[in-house]
């Protein structure tokens, strides 16, 4: 029941606050600064290969700081000798070599074929789930006038989908 009342309270009080629209209207904008690199003062090319490499850092130090604790957990391991600060330190160092030694053609590179298999994945698991939905349903045998419509509305959905990946695609090459 307290919980309850406190969530009455916050989503009471939330016009008030965005009354106060120059205060969330400034945070929004440090937000946006921050994400758009600005703060660095360096060229957009710069900027795109110093967030890659903090990135690039991250995740290595993720990936060995997990490795090094997930096999330091017993003593008959290769990497049993290690504790977790160690481990840590250790993830630490090779992940700094990593990411400051990487040339930056690697890292926009890497960042490249990210995109290309994050967009592939966006506009194709659409086009293949209607696809493969227009080829399974109803079933065999069990077509009506309402499952044809429903199919040529999927249709035109597809191509249209298709249409304008390919006007957008057009415009950026």
């Amino acid at each position: 029941m307290k919980k309850t009342w406190v969530l009455l309270g916050i989503l009471l009080a939330l016009p008030s606050v965005l009354a106060a629209g120059t205060l969330l209207g400034d945070v929004w904008q440090k937000i946006l600064y921050i994400g758009g690199l600005g703060f660095l003062n360096i060229g957009a090319e710069a900027a795109v290969v110093a967030f890659t490499r903090l990135l690039i850092w991250i995740l290595i130090f993720t990936v060995f700081f997990a490795v090094i604790t997930s096999f330091g957990k017993k003593a008959d391991n290769a990497l049993g000798f290690l504790n977790r600060g160690q481990a840590g330190v250790v993830a630490a160092v090779i992940a700094t070599i990593a990411a400051i030694f990487m040339p930056a053609d690697v890292l926009l590179a890497t960042g490249t074929s990210w995109a290309t298999a994050i967009a592939l994945i966006l506009i194709g698991g659409p086009v293949v789930g209607l696809a493969f939905l227009l080829w399974k349903f109803p079933g065999p045998g069990k077509e009506t006038k309402a499952t044809v419509t429903l199919k040529i509305i999927l249709c035109l959905l597809l191509l249209w989908i298709l249409t304008a990946v390919k006007y957008h695609v057009g415009r950026i090459a």
